[in-house]
């Protein structure tokens, strides 16, 4: 369904919901730009959990008719799409971009958050990071989706994925390239806009229960010197996070390593005191 969080802005964000009992929020990343990211994941959070998915502004069927793109925006956003559904709060689980989203939106609204998860993300690039996402942004721009899809798709995922999952590989291409899901202008912009933020420095103010995840392969541009520089310095950083690294997964852990990724988070989810 679309749900109109900004009527002055006509902003639209395409929204659903999931099974029944506490409530679980999902933000997807950026390249598999559209809820379609948690394929594996909202069927077996839906038999204990009720689950809530959404594509931020600009990307899936969401619209974004300012252009406006930026970590605090779409935190912005969360917090107005929960309003307009009348959502106090939720375990939150946020992939790469969306781990982004998530940490603002918990340093914003603490109160919203009964629990974080945080899958292949990072708290800020370093300026070595940061000058390949603006470097990605520009190749982009001039030449469109088309001629990253290859590289993309070797640095995202682990390589025994790449030799033995093709369907998965043949549904990740698919839709970086659909211009719909996953426009070159939108892809583009937010690269430019994730090369800045810096969370690092607040992340000891995040005091709700957090698992961080991370691919034991991830060779993704977010992920620091090593796979798994940027999930320890979250787990360092936020008091009491505990960490799991995926050994055969890459960036998206979650699709190529499914089962194991779903038993970690629900094993953790499971365990949550009551509201």
């Amino acid at each position: 369904m679309q749900i109109d969080i900004n009527e002055a802005e006509r902003l639209n964000l395409h929204y659903e919901v999931t099974g029944e009992g506490p409530d679980v929020l999902l933000i997807h990343g950026l390249g598999l730009s559209s809820m379609k990211t948690w394929r594996f994941q909202i069927p077996e959070l839906a038999r204990r959990y009720r689950v809530h998915a959404y594509d931020v502004r600009g990307f899936g069927q969401s619209n974004n008719p300012t252009g406006r793109f930026s970590v605090q925006q779409h935190a912005y956003d969360l917090e107005a799409l929960m309003r307009a559904i009348d959502l106090p709060k939720a375990i939150v689980i946020g992939f790469s971009m969306g781990g982004w989203i998530a940490q603002q939106f918990v340093l914003d609204h603490p109160e919203r958050v009964r629990a974080l998860v945080l899958s292949c993300a990072t708290s800020g690039l370093r300026p070595e990071g940061a000058v390949k996402f603006v470097e990605r942004a520009a190749r982009v721009e001039r030449m469109g989706m088309q001629p990253l899809a290859d590289e993309q798709i070797r640095n995202t995922f682990d390589p025994k994925t790449l030799a033995n999952d093709p369907a998965l590989i043949a549904f990740y291409r698919e839709n970086f390239l659909d211009d719909q899901e996953n426009p070159a202008r939108s892809y583009a912009s937010m690269f430019r806009a994730l090369s800045t933020p810096n969370l690092t420095p607040q992340l000891s103010r995040i005091q709700c229960p957090t698992l961080v995840l991370c691919g034991g392969a991830d060779n993704g541009i977010t992920r620091g010197r090593t796979a798994t520089d940027a999930a320890e310095i979250l787990q360092q950083g936020i008091p009491g996070a505990t960490l799991s690294v995926i050994p055969d997964g890459g960036h998206y852990a979650h699709l190529e390593q499914p089962q194991v990724w779903n038993d970690i988070v629900l094993s953790f989810i499971d365990r949550l005191p009551p509201n």
